[in-house]
């Protein structure tokens, strides 16, 4: 049995600018711009922890583009004049909830496997989830969200951080 097509309409912030129609592609056993930038920074090991712990048929977070599923929830993760805000659509993204990266620490192994199943089969109600695709088409270019949206995309990275800590004390 083939898997189905689940076409989503999401919101992708970059400094990178993009015309209508225009479809951006990861290739495979290549890594972002974002990836390198973690490993400058000494952060790929959330990464790559993660993308050890992944389901068999996900995207890895090295080599994935990345989406949000509200304007504010995008424009809480950065917000600024140099960003592009764009509407897009992805095949089967794959949600996991952005806050539970925060959470792992560098050495304790067993709480970092537990947050990893809940990164990758959330089973709570988490509110500021990225969504991951190796594949995406712009369909909009938007202006950038309002205070309001941003405000609102906060408090839900902030209700997300809260559950985190309830969860894995």
């Amino acid at each position: 049995m083939s898997k189905s097509k689940i076409t989503m309409e999401l919101y992708h912030i970059t400094r990178t600018e993009y015309s209508v129609g225009k479809i951006i592609k990861i290739e495979p056993n290549s890594t972002t711009r974002y990836y390198k930038n973690a490993v400058i920074n000494n952060q790929n090991w959330i990464d790559d922890f993660l993308d050890v712990k992944k389901p068999n048929n996900y995207p890895e977070r090295k080599n994935t583009l990345y989406a949000f599923n509200s304007l504010g929830n995008c424009g809480a993760f950065k917000n600024g004049e140099q960003y592009k805000f764009y509407k897009i659509e992805m095949v089967n993204p794959i949600a996991s909830p952005m806050c539970l990266t925060d959470a792992l620490l560098k050495d304790n192994e067993e709480l970092n496997s537990k947050i990893a199943e809940e990164y990758w089969n959330p089973t709570m109600n988490w509110k500021y989830l990225e969504y991951m695709c190796s594949e995406m088409e712009i369909k909009e270019i938007l202006n950038p969200p309002n205070f309001i949206e941003i405000a609102l995309g906060k408090q839900n990275y902030l209700e997300d951080k809260t559950l985190t800590k309830k969860i894995f004390k």
